[in-house]
């Protein structure tokens, strides 16, 4: 993407891996949504079945982010062949382990808020009070929930800064279609040249190029993929904490 001087008035963030280090938060969630499922699949004890489903998810032994992990990506067909191919591997029922995987991270609601609760998000506070101060209008368009994601800003201390918030079941049409971004300038009377993006993953890279953003900022907090992320943005940092110091985002302060 190219950068044009045209005024930024509106900023969209991505939540997991943007707003915050995604393995920070979500290692040890998906481990324990795991690992409860597998007791559900009767089969509590097969370790080595339970690192390989991380590992495929996108989080290494290490607690660290995998680029071409299934949670970085928003191809149905890839994400649905490899977790087939897992299933087949591991001899479990692809439909029961699905859903009990699914329920499990829906139901890890307190430990996502002890989590979050232990975890220093001043410079997110600050960043989103500068921005709010400087005139932005901020929004959040994530493929989570819109409960999950009030949870999160809530305990970040950010939901009183956000003006605007699309989750999967918004109604509007999942990244890269530009449907929420479009919604996002209608309601703010913005042009989308003068509306920034903020992600971590290619998905979030081919949403600014499809809604004509004035502006792609890559993360590397998140899927990591930095050879995929600089071809694609027109500036790439390692996190949120950046921004601050941004100078396209704050030319006139």
């Amino acid at each position: 993407m190219t950068q044009n001087s045209y005024p930024l008035k509106g900023i969209i963030f991505d939540k997991d891996g943007t707003l915050f280090d995604y393995a920070q938060v979500w290692a040890e969630v998906l481990a324990e949504s795991i690992s409860n499922a597998f007791i559900v699949l009767g089969k509590p004890h097969n370790e080595s079945a339970k690192k390989a489903m991380l590992r495929m998810l996108g989080i290494d032994s290490e607690g660290n982010t995998i680029a071409k992990g299934l949670v970085f990506t928003h191809k149905k067909g890839k994400i649905l062949c490899r977790f087939m191919l897992f299933c087949l591997r591991y001899r479990i029922n692809a439909v029961k382990a699905f859903k009990t995987y699914e329920e499990n991270v829906h139901n890890s609601e307190n430990l996502i808020k002890e989590k979050l609760k232990s975890m220093d998000f001043s410079v997110q506070q600050e960043l989103f009070r500068q921005l709010k101060e400087t005139g932005y209008r901020i929004g959040v368009i994530t493929s989570d929930t819109k409960s999950s994601t009030l949870l999160f800003l809530k305990q970040m201390g950010l939901d009183d800064k956000v003006d605007f918030i699309s989750a999967r079941d918004s109604g509007y049409k999942r990244k890269p279609d530009p449907e929420a971004f479009n919604e996002f300038c209608t309601l703010f009377n913005l042009k989308s040249e003068s509306v920034a993006v903020v992600g971590d993953t290619g998905t979030d890279m081919q949403f600014a190029k499809n809604s004509k953003a004035g502006y792609c900022i890559a993360l590397l907090s998140g899927s990591n993929n930095k050879k995929l992320l600089q071809k694609k943005c027109d500036v790439l940092y390692d996190d949120i904490s950046s921004l601050r110091n941004d100078n396209r985002l704050f030319s006139s302060t």
